[in-house]
């Protein structure tokens, strides 16, 4: 790490870095969806604004821990966006995609603030040429006539002025063994503006021999001259602010004040009733602002007046106040708006075990349902249920802790959409649909990998060239849609473009050629959709740097599986693409419906569930995989006999019960011999010997000790209503895995 303290320094920075390290990493993926989103929305100053901020807060928060790379560079671009702000410098093509590659190295530099040796010399080459271009660009606006800045002129009037703050910071006691050394802080504020003095006081000091080195009495109080706002010099203290009584003022004009009176307000969701609490306007001159605002409604040649310029004009009100007033309605309605998405830092390792610790009580919770049904005593009962009502409660809630939504992980494409169309000369309009849909985090961190193959997949493959696009009678710019929504009990993953399609006669071709289907033989157009999965297949005639090699695809199906998850591909030669992946909520913990076979226990999961009818048990003809059809209200519905399809040893009853269920490829049945019931299940993985076997997905222990297979509703589906290979023949017995 390179900075400017001392070894002390160092030794007292490094426990807090690392929450430094967490906080910029969010700020840099903010400064890259705020360049994708400005890049739609030129103008925008809100954006702009934030994206300001977002680099500011990493310049400021890098300066009090003396990372000097950062700083340095960060100073650059920071320098760069204020021009943009001021309306000088105009964000374009290009500019986004150096700011891009700027924020890139910023990344860079701060994954790396411990590790000296990681910063290579090509590294710092490739931030030097970054800094000649930035400084090129900063310096021809500065030599640009002032019409350009004048063209701003809100702009201009809202540049600060130098105010001289009086800063007074008492330290608590717990600074030193928290990692802070409050003097960096200091060193900060003096890079913010001129200390015109600074005093340390003594008073809290003990006697030498009551002196504890590791204990901080420091407190201070300087007076700065500085064009930093309030809030810049407050976040100097962020790290320490539980450990620091804090007072940042400066002497007040009367404007200034009604300003700081209204910051201070509680909650007055009315501009009109801001500015009457503070005494800015009288409630006879708000009275006649308002009649006059109502006056302008309803006149077609006059726009309707905003109670700002009315206050301002009418009422005398400092154009200050009033934007004070508006700037404390737009925190009110930003806190409104956020106030749902507060949250804390909990380390993934801790939220694991409380779930893994959830999912044991829940097993110990079924035990003591059974012991409780064999006592017949009512009471325990009663208490039994009671109990068993609040551990669920706590279920649905811890499990609710893992869930986030997926849009975070589908903003993260906007920016490898944009730099590969870009190198591959296509024209994309990238859209995501439902990023608010919940997944639990662990399988949100393991469908990224799986999302970026099939999007760049899209956009090599899917996507044609503009001219090729326009030959075809299609618009210039091709459609990728990134979609997710939740669809019972699962969710659902869309990548959707208006591209090429598959094209079935060439994947067929290969498929001959490679030996994966035999010659002349002709699948269905879904199986020809499925080989583009198998491995090493490819269909491109040259390979690149995206693709060609055959690599990735499968590891896609694969990793997909291995998340319970289905996948299925819908093809319109010359229209697009859409691929499904569906996907289980959650890994850990489902509503289970338990059903028996013979000495064999199985779990269905309970969204799936549709209706349990009755059919007959010996007579039905079954083939050598245990499928069969009955008639359900009119309709065919394809059942599978779990007994035969798993050689499971059983009596022929002669009346069995069929559990319908929804799968991606419709209703089917389960043909089963004993209904158990609802209960909450504990998700455990199946072993390497169960690996390949097709319809399960986990196993789960009963409260009896008894361990029942999960099955797997949608390969199971496929198994039944296609006419599959790899379902598993009668002899094939399958022994269940003892408790």
């Amino acid at each position: 790490m390179s900075n400017s303290a001392s070894d002390a320094d160092r030794d007292f920075i490094a426990a807090a870095l690392p929450a430094f390290i967490s906080e910029a990493v969010e700020q840099t993926e903010a400064i890259e969806t705020l360049l994708l989103e400005l890049e739609e929305q030129p103008d925008d100053r809100a954006l702009l604004d934030s994206l300001f901020r977002c680099a500011h807060t990493v310049k400021g928060s890098a300066g009090i821990f003396g990372l000097n790379k950062v700083v340095e560079f960060t100073h650059h671009v920071e320098t760069l966006l204020d021009q943009m702000r001021e309306g000088v410098i105009a964000l374009g093509p290009q500019l986004s995609t150096l700011l891009l590659q700027c924020n890139d190295q910023i990344k860079f530099l701060v994954a790396t603030a411990t590790d000296d040796d990681a910063d290579t010399p090509a590294q710092k080459e490739e931030r030097d040429d970054l800094v000649v271009q930035l400084r090129m660009l900063t310096e021809k606006a500065a030599d640009q006539p002032a019409t350009a800045a004048a063209a701003t002129p809100a702009n201009n009037s809202a540049k600060p002025h130098t105010t001289r703050w009086n800063i007074s910071a008492r330290f608590g006691a717990e600074v030193f063994r928290n990692g802070m050394d409050p003097l960096s802080i200091a060193r900060y504020l003096a890079g913010l503006g001129t200390v015109l003095g600074m005093h340390c006081s003594i008073e809290d000091v003990p006697t030498l021999p009551d002196l504890n080195p590791e204990t901080c009495h420091l407190s201070f109080s300087m007076e700065l001259e500085s064009d930093a706002t309030r809030e810049q010099i407050v976040g100097a203290f962020s790290f320490v602010a539980d450990d620091c009584q804090l007072d940042v003022s400066a002497p007040e004009t009367p404007v200034q004040k009604l300003a700081r009176q209204i910051e201070e307000m509680p909650e007055t969701p009315r501009l009109g009733d801001l500015l009457v609490a503070v005494g800015a306007v009288s409630q006879d001159k708000l009275s006649q602002v308002l009649s006059t605002q109502q006056q302008t409604r309803g006149m077609p040649a006059t726009p309707k007046a905003r109670i700002g310029d009315l206050l301002e004009t009418q009422a005398g009100v400092a154009p200050e106040v009033v934007e004070a007033a508006l700037g404390k309605q737009q925190k009110l309605r930003e806190t409104c708006a956020g106030e749902e998405g507060r949250y804390i830092r909990v380390q993934a390792d801790r939220l694991d075990a409380v779930i893994n610790l959830l999912g044991e009580l829940v097993i110990a919770s079924a035990g003591a349902t059974l012991l409780a049904r064999a006592t017949r005593d009512v009471s325990l009962l009663e208490a039994n249920l009671y109990m068993n009502s609040l551990i669920e409660e706590i279920r649905n809630g811890t499990l609710g802790l893992r869930m986030v939504p997926v849009g975070e992980t589908f903003n993260r494409f906007r920016r490898v959409v944009r730099d590969t169309a870009s190198s591959l000369g296509k024209e994309v309009n990238f859209e995501i649909e439902g990023g608010d849909a919940e997944l639990d985090k662990s399988m949100v961190e393991k469908i990224a990998d799986p999302l970026m193959h099939l999007v760049r997949n899209s956009l090599d493959h899917g996507l044609e060239p503009p001219q090729e696009r326009l030959a075809a009678g299609k618009q210039a710019a091709g459609r990728l849609i990134l979609s997710a929504r939740h669809e019972t009990g699962a969710i659902l993953i869309r990548i959707e473009d208006d591209g090429r399609g598959i094209n079935r006669e060439r994947v067929l071709q290969r498929a001959w050629n490679r030996g994966l289907v035999e010659p002349g033989v002709t699948p269905s157009d879904d199986a020809i959709n499925m080989l583009i999965f198998e491995p090493g297949f490819s269909t491109a005639e040259q390979v690149t740097n995206l693709s060609g090699r055959g690599v990735g695809m499968d590891v896609v199906r694969r990793n997909i599986e291995a998340l319970r998850g289905t996948l299925k591909l819908n093809s319109a030669p010359g229209q697009g693409l859409q691929v499904d992946i569906r996907l289980p909520l959650t890994l850990a913990i489902i509503d289970g419906f338990l059903v028996g076979v013979g000495k064999s226990k199985f779990v269905l999961p309970l969204e799936a569930v549709v209706e349990v009818i009755e059919a007959g048990g010996r007579d039905v003809q079954v083939d050598a995989n245990g499928r069969h059809c009955l008639e359900l209200r009119g309709a065919v519905l394809p059942v599978v006999r779990l007994r035969t399809l798993y050689s499971v040893e059983s009596t022929h009853t002669e009346r069995v019960s069929v559990v319908v269920v929804n799968s991606m490829r419709g209703q089917y049945g389960i043909e089963v011999e004993v209904l158990m019931g609802q209960q909450q299940t504990v998700i455990k993985p199946l072993g390497r010997l169960f690996k390949t076997l097709r319809g399960i997905s986990g196993s789960s222990i009963l409260g009896s000790g008894e361990v029942a297979l999960i099955l797997d509703v949608g390969s199971l589906g496929e198994l039944v209503t296609t006419d599959t290979t790899h379902a598993r023949p009668a002899s094939a017995a399958v022994a269940l895995p003892t408790p």
